[in-house]
């Protein structure tokens, strides 16, 4: 077992630098009496970028600081270029899709989410006054809906265009965990928009149905992290300039390793320990449990087993940074003992037969998950033999443990 956990140490380990990103910082400014793009400048007005980088200027995705505003999104030759949120110091956003540094399908928000302006195909569209409002999301008499009175620390939020009773048009949705700007239907996230989580994660692009579907996410510096494309989640990556090759995309996988420990102490004391390696939603891993006892007639047992665990996990974290998590458990081995206290004989067995559930509950936070969980195991052991006789211990039945047992844990997964 040592063995097996230090080859899947050696393996995360191994694939870890693989998963570097080339991003870096540039300027812009006056330089020898020039305005361009430099990795350093004296100039107190220059703009700052942080992103990716192709033949010395901004390409790909990134943050740009102006001295006024701050650019979130895609940017080509060091203009706005894509999908991207424009957010002045005062609150207003510009969010949508830009071409060269120009909004091209994009809407324009005041501070408290009220649509200001709207650009279809570069054309800017008169203004049309809609029904606004202030909708709270809640429970009552058992069942959730949007109301115009709530909680403003407690209910979900909502300042904006109404239709029939619930969010449609463009607003801004807050909760406890972030808040989001942009186009709404039915209360759902759809259209183009802005999630900021309250760690100052951003997810900025288009969703439907709640969920990401052209989308990019960033970490709180401005740094890609995920980006969706037609609702499936993909990774794009900056080849070097050097190399003098266009920039390509692929699908992106997350890897990781998560470590749980859980212990009981008593009249019967049990602990259990496992090694998991994740990919995507699926998990695989290895798990052993100690179990020992004393009887009222000073008998002592002492098993053992080693278990193979299959897991799913489902990711929440487009709502909240949660993951839930489902798995079993296959015991393919272990060892068990029974010394008799009034003759001291110990009997051995290494016939062992059983299973675990389990379900884990987790918090992420920049790649690491706190977890907590319960796991369920049940195993039989038979044929107990005396280690110095032939003799054969009768028990009638097989030794059985079932119980269920509190783990606790930590996790840490990267996009590949």
């Amino acid at each position: 077992m040592r063995h097996i956990i230090l080859l899947l140490l050696y393996f995360f380990f191994l694939t870890f630098p693989l998963l570097a990103q080339e991003t870096g910082v540039l300027y812009f400014g006056k330089v020898n009496g020039k305005y361009g793009w430099s990795e350093n400048s004296n100039d107190i007005k220059a703009w700052k970028y942080e992103g990716e980088i192709k033949n010395g200027k901004p390409n790909g995705t990134g943050v740009l600081e102006y001295n006024l505003a701050t650019y979130y999104g895609e940017v080509k030759n060091g203009m706005q270029h894509g999908q991207g949120t424009y957010t002045y110091k005062s609150g207003r956003k510009t969010v949508g899709e830009f071409r060269k540094s120009k909004p091209w399908n994009a809407k324009k928000y005041d501070k408290n989410g009220k649509i200001e302006a709207e650009w279809v195909k570069g054309i800017k569209l008169k203004k049309v006054a809609q029904e606004t409002g202030v909708l709270y999301f809640k429970k009552v008499n058992g069942k959730y809906g949007w109301f115009e009175n709530g909680n403003d620390k407690k209910d979900w939020k909502y300042i904006g265009e109404i239709k029939n009773g619930k969010p449609n048009g463009t607003g801004v949705l807050s909760s406890t965990f972030g808040k989001y700007s942009g186009e709404v239907k039915n209360g759902i996230l759809h259209g183009q928009g802005t999630y900021t989580y309250k760690s100052g994660r951003k997810r900025v692009g288009e969703f439907r149905k709640g969920k990401p579907w052209n989308v990019k996410s960033y970490d709180k510096n401005g740094k890609i992290e995920t980006e969706w494309v037609k609702g499936i989640k993909l990774k794009k990556v900056e080849i070097p300039p050097i190399e003098e090759k266009e920039v390509t995309e692929y699908k992106s996988y997350k890897i990781g390793v998560r470590a749980l420990l859980g212990n009981t102490s008593g009249k019967a004391s049990t602990s259990n320990s496992s090694l998991s390696l994740i990919w995507e939603n699926y998990g695989l891993g290895f798990n052993q449990m100690s179990f020992k006892k004393t009887s009222s007639k000073n008998n002592v047992y002492e098993m053992k087993d080693s278990s193979l665990d299959l897991s799913y996990t489902l990711d929440l974290s487009f709502i909240i940074d949660w993951t839930v998590t489902a798995g079993l458990g296959y015991v393919y081995g272990g060892k068990g003992s029974i010394t008799s206290g009034s003759s001291a004989i110990k009997y051995e067995t290494e016939s062992v037969s059983g299973f675990g559930l389990f379900g884990l509950l987790g918090m992420v936070w920049e790649g690491l998950e706190g977890l907590i969980g319960v796991r369920y195991y049940s195993t039989n052991y038979t044929d107990f033999n005396s280690t110095n006789t032939s003799e054969v211990l009768s028990l009638g039945k097989p030794y059985s443990i079932s119980d269920a047992q509190l783990v606790f844990g930590l996790g840490y997964s990267v996009l590949w």
